[in-house]
């Protein structure tokens, strides 16, 4: 047996399936005081037998949300003697919004007394310049332990060539102080990019705490309930680490929930014979768009959180605030602006009757008659529609309820579009060729609307599309990057040297550290190209052993030219980065079940505020669509995880799969 378990800001779903393999679902309320709560909550609810469970794969947004709070351990810096504020200086561009006149840079999270300079220089090729002074290396950990620090990152200069002397200071504060974390670049982030790679190992150790006190309560939690299998991570690279590398690796955590649901989504539509999507995902506090040509992931090597760039390997995705929780309100020009402050799941939308008041995305698909109170979440949650039309009453805009609440959604949905825009049309991809796969608990809700704003004429709403994200960790293969700086021209040479440290050894190793036998896991080799003079590189994945430099030029170029439209093929080709990937495919045989719901419910007809008018929509179980059966709009299709609107002109089919395809006429 095998479990998924995704913290949401709203919810937290759980799917896991039996000794037969099927899947069976649960959701519960998320316990943003005491997050590992939830979990524990969603097996008692799905009856999860803890003890034959083999594999339990589990996302969190812990990470994210210590960071983004600035609610992380206190975190010193060591750094070599000359560069201590390379973490202040920063980047020349301004992030955001560039013409503001009170414009803050993006302030990492360490306070500038806790970083200090360590003598010692290594050159860019990895020779010693200087000896690292260990009596005065030794006075400055001593500073940072009498100040309460309980976190160090080192980062030296060019340690990514050469990582001798951020080993030998990490074996001096582990002597000084064996509790305290410790988080070296050469680990971490070993890439050039001073500024980069200092935010990325500081953010590490800031967040790194967190993550292990959570991973730690989780993991025993879970060990007194009878689980006897291994807790396993989810990265934002859409693979999974066994929990005991997450604290070395925090950073790769960020996006752990969202990259489940892309990699659930290429599933989905792969058994539905669907080639090019992109997916949707609304959940309670944000929507995440990502694109996937041919179901391929698009990935980046550095990812933004909190305008901090954060180099890890990470699927390609936008977020927009945009979720159920996310607050209405109107700016001092009296317009209308949704999120991206949220309710989120205490108190929640003023519906939920938890003492929220102000006026959210859900009371809005309330107050319009998307949701119907006493059929939200199975029935198991009524909605009080008095409080939602309360909160609506106190925004002041001009209009009745169900106007204030149809701009709302509107807005929603002219927000998402722009994010598919983003990952789409801004990317050189036509977004009218794909297919758009929505998922969480809003998605399906808005999903057709969306899709009219950007023309894609098909949607595709997974089976229980509430827990899609819950499901990606059940079916996530194990996936561990890694990377090594090179810095050189492509020549033969080079190539050669590339070949010879053998980064793919690397992977052997620590698959047989996981205790994984030689042929149960593939390994990829690559190199980030680019352009002498360029600032910015391109990942181009090759068997190194059978490649030439001639052949990678070609490859890199056609890449280039689809990325950018354009090559230069008069200028030389630089090697920036070796990089290698560690994949063991998950081999599960899965059974969803066509029916999540056990009683059939009649069809009934309803008024709903759709784009500002009035119209009658049959409201009905999705369970009551038979295969092949097919409904036409204005529809609502009810069940346990969301909900689907299937507008004017658009039709809903459930295909063989159980899986619904909607379709503009």
């Amino acid at each position: 047996m095998q479990v998924g378990v995704e913290i949401g800001g709203t919810f937290t779903d759980l799917v896991w399936v039996d000794d037969r393999g099927v899947v069976v679902v649960g959701k519960v309320p998320s316990t943003p005081s005491q997050v590992h709560k939830a979990v524990e909550n969603a097996v008692d609810h799905a009856a999860v037998p803890l003890r034959q469970v083999t594999r339990f794969a589990h996302g969190s947004t812990i990470a994210t949300n210590a960071l983004i709070t600035r609610r992380g351990a206190r975190t010193g810096l060591l750094t070599t003697k000359g560069f201590r504020d390379i973490i202040e200086i920063g980047l020349h561009d301004r992030v955001g919004n560039i013409y503001t006149a009170f414009y803050h840079k993006p302030r990492a999270p360490v306070d500038r007394r806790f970083i200090r300079e360590i003598r010692e220089r290594v050159d860019g090729s990895g020779h010693v310049v200087e000896e690292l002074d260990e009596e005065a290396a030794r006075r400055e950990v001593q500073f940072l332990l009498d100040n309460g620090v309980t976190s160090i990152a080192i980062c030296l200069m060019h340690a990514y060539r050469n990582g001798a002397h951020e080993e030998r200071l990490r074996e001096m504060v582990l002597a000084m102080s064996p509790t305290t974390r410790v988080g070296c670049s050469s680990r971490v982030s070993p890439e050039f990019r001073e500024y980069e790679r200092t935010v990325t190992t500081v953010v590490n150790s800031f967040v790194s705490p967190v993550v292990v006190d959570y991973i730690d309560r989780l993991d025993r939690g879970l060990t007194e309930r009878g689980c006897r299998s291994g807790l396993q991570i989810m990265q934002s690279n859409g693979g999974i680490m066994p929990a005991e590398a997450a604290g070395d690796n925090a950073v790769r955590m960020l996006l752990s929930g969202p990259a489940a649901g892309v990699q659930a989504a290429t599933w989905f539509a792969r058994r539905n014979g669907i080639n090019d999507i992109i997916t949707i995902d609304m959940g309670g506090t944000s929507t995440d768009v990502a694109v996937a040509p041919m179901l391929e992931p698009r990935v980046v090597q550095e990812l933004t959180v909190d305008d901090l760039p954060i180099r890890t390997t990470a699927l390609d995705m936008v977020t927009v605030g945009a979720g159920g929780g996310s607050i209405a309100t109107l700016d001092s020009g009296g317009f209308l602006n949704v999120g991206p402050a949220s309710a989120g799941a205490e108190p929640g939308p003023a519906c939920y009757g938890r003492g929220g008041t102000l006026p959210t995305v859900t009371d809005a698909q309330l107050i319009a008659g998307l949701l119907r109170p006493s059929h939200f979440f199975a029935g198991r949650m009524k909605l009080d529609i008095e409080a939602a039309k309360a909160a609506f009453a106190s925004l002041p805009m001009p209009g009745e309820l169900a106007e204030k609440a149809d701009s709302v959604l509107q807005m929603v949905n002219g927000n998402m579009a722009a994010a598919v825009r983003l990952v789409s049309t801004a990317r050189g991809i036509d977004p009218r060729d794909f297919t758009l796969v929505a998922y969480g608990g809003g998605g399906p809700l808005h999903a057709a609307m969306v899709a009219g704003e950007v023309g894609i004429n098909q949607v595709l709403v997974p089976w229980s599309p509430g827990i899609t994200s819950a499901f990606g960790l059940l079916i996530a293969d194990l996936k561990v990057d890694f990377v090594k700086a090179r810095l050189q021209a492509l020549t033969d040479e080079t190539l050669a040297e590339v070949r010879a440290a053998d980064l793919a050894a690397t992977c052997d190793r620590y698959a047989a550290s996981l205790g994984l036998t030689k042929g149960s896991y593939d390994v990829q080799t690559g190199l980030d190209l680019r352009y002498a003079g360029q600032g910015f590189e391109l990942t181009v994945w090759v068997e190194l052993a059978q490649t030439s430099p001639q052949a990678l030029r070609t490859v890199f170029e056609n890449l280039h030219r689809e990325r950018y439209g354009y090559v230069r093929s008069n200028l030389p080709v630089q090697i920036v980065n070796a990089r290698a990937r560690l994949t063991r495919k998950n081999e599960l045989n899965v059974i969803t079940p066509k029916e999540n719901v056990s009683p059939r419910a009649s069809r009934e007809t309803c008024d709903i505020v759709l784009r500002g008018k009035r119209v009658a929509a049959t409201f009905m179980a999705r369970s009551d669509l038979d295969f092949g059966e097919t409904v036409s709009g204005p529809a609502i299709l009810e069940e346990p995880t969301t909900t689907t609107l299937v507008p004017p002109t658009w039709t809903a089919r459930c295909c063989d799969s159980g899986d619904l395809l909607l379709e503009k006429k």
